[in-house]
């Protein structure tokens, strides 16, 4: 049984260094408090999550992120962080009906699975459950967004959970393009990439050529990362985000973060930048992050000048190829939200993302959860509806 600590800046934390996994509940500023601790458990995590590592949840909270009233859950076992869960209390998702406590999600996340340390998995994940039905006060609902429901995070939930009897349901489950590692570039290509979409690269990679000599470097730190950085910012804002004031470089703020979460700062980064050249100019960037063998490919812009020549999916043909030969990272993540990316007509496998809802009250009566999940169903169809009605309005 774990046990449930609450924690403010009087609180006595001895109870942490017990042999059974306590709960500690941190308010924001809590959050910011944690130490090495923190980083030490996103590398050696069972299940890799960089958007939840100090590196990126701090400039994210910093800068962008200012107003949100983040809370997390933080398992310790002798002293040691073994699991880490940030979230949000939604009090009115449902009208007040009752309030769902969302693992923290937002624009920049596409992952919302908890961080749990590999030697002490299921302990991490069965001491958050038994903390979230113990204290049911808080919300007796939790929803992960974009949760890996095959990972093994994933089934250690369903182990535990179905151990204690207590109901969940996933809604809009996709595939998810990853890359993982296993044969050459030359056998990969003939074996997941469509003729007709190898023969549009080589078409547009020559046509390119004759407009200028076209190179990509890697770089993940120092000066040459930060300019990259720059240089990602620079292409995006030239183009349809810049128009629309969403691209980073759009805002103080926006900057601010990018800067810090993916530059090079005090010469730690986890940020991998991919840079095309034509002519040593920058035509298009990719960003990826990770905090072990996964990356998660953040963002790619390109010069929109070259667009017939298609330079992202050039870059991305290069960054494949760059992969599996220098075998740098196990696996790249899309991180996309939605299926039919286009990124998956180049890469070799894909994993099921959901979102995930699970009833933290073992007292429930029977069929209320079904209630609740009807009522999040409602919500969903009520937000697709109100987001086609304004694309409709934009694009006239």
């Amino acid at each position: 049984m774990a046990m449930a600590v609450s924690l403010d800046k009087q609180n006595n934390l001895s109870q942490i260094n017990e042999a059974k996994p306590a709960v500690v509940c941190l308010d924001r500023e809590g959050v910011f408090a944690l130490g090495a601790e923190w980083e030490r458990l996103s590398l050696n995590a069972l299940e890799e999550n960089a958007y939840y590592c100090p590196a990126f949840m701090r400039p994210l909270l910093q800068y962008i992120e200012r107003d949100c009233d983040i809370k997390a859950l933080a398992v310790y076992k002798s002293g040691l962080l073994i699991g880490f869960l940030p979230y949000v209390p939604e009090k009115w998702r449902w009208l007040g009906a009752s309030q769902v406590n969302s693992a923290w999600i937002c624009p920049f996340i596409t992952l919302t699975i908890p961080l749990v340390e590999r030697d002490h998995a299921w302990e991490a994940v069965e001491a958050l459950i038994e903390f979230m039905c113990d204290d049911a006060g808080r919300g007796r609902f939790w929803l992960f967004n974009n949760l890996n429901i095959e990972g093994p995070v994933a089934a250690i939930f369903y182990g535990v959970l179905n151990g204690k009897n207590l109901p969940s349901t996933t809604f809009e489950v996709f595939d998810r393009p990853v890359l993982d590692q296993g044969t050459t570039f030359d056998e990969h290509m003939l074996a997941h990439v469509s003729k007709n979409r190898r023969s549009g690269l080589r078409r547009n990679r020559k046509r390119l050529s004759e407009i200028g000599q076209i190179s990509m470097r890697s770089y993940t730190s120092g000066p040459e990362l930060d300019a990259a950085v720059e240089e990602f910012m620079r292409i995006e804002k030239s183009g349809w985000k810049g128009e629309r004031k969403t691209a980073l470089a759009c805002s103080p703020d926006t900057a601010a973060f990018a800067r810090q979460a993916f530059g090079s700062n005090e010469g730690k980064s986890i940020t991998r930048a991919e840079v095309l050249y034509l002519d040593e100019m920058p035509v298009a960037v990719s960003l990826s992050i990770s905090t072990g063998r996964t990356a998660f490919t953040l963002k790619c812009a390109y010069d929109e000048t070259y667009k017939s020549h298609s330079p992202g999916l050039l870059l991305e043909e290069d960054i494949v190829r760059d992969f599996l030969e220098t075998r740098w990272a196990d696996r790249l993540d899309s991180a996309t939200t939605v299926a039919g990316h286009a990124i998956q007509s180049l890469w070799n496998n894909s994993t099921k993302v959901g979102d995930f809802l699970l009833g933290a009250d073992q007292s429930m009566a029977p069929g209320t959860f079904g209630y609740y999940v009807q009522l999040e169903a409602m919500r969903r169809r009520c937000r697709r509806i109100l987001k086609d009605v304004v694309i409709k309005i934009r694009d006239r």
